[in-house]
């Protein structure tokens, strides 16, 4: 399963974290890996490209992002792709879970 974590403060994202595997369909024909995947991948090109610095980000076997310096910018496109997930998740909720927590 991919376990989507958010921290929120103040209803504000500070850190999000998208790690595991779908296991939905074999390798190379795992259609919700590649969608969560490909969502994490532009977050971070979002990111770097329209507010660099703005985040760490750190793409391994994990994708994880954490809030430094926050903008309206920064939550705009960090709810984006919040939101893309949720749809994942509501679809394929077997294998895609979205957890939030305040901290």
């Amino acid at each position: 399963m991919i376990e989507v974590k958010i921290n929120i403060c103040n209803q504000r994202i500070r850190e999000m974290k998208i790690s595991g595997h779908a296991l939905y369909a074999p390798h190379g024909e795992d259609l919700v890996c590649a969608g969560a995947s490909s969502i994490g991948t532009g977050l971070l090109n979002a990111l770097d490209i329209l507010v660099p610095n703005s985040c760490k980000l750190i793409l391994k076997d994990y994708i994880l992002i954490q809030v430094v310096e926050d903008s309206e910018v920064v939550q705009t496109i960090l709810r984006t792709g919040l939101i893309q997930l949720e749809t994942i998740s509501e679809q394929y909720g077997n294998y895609l879970k979205v957890i939030k927590q305040e901290v």
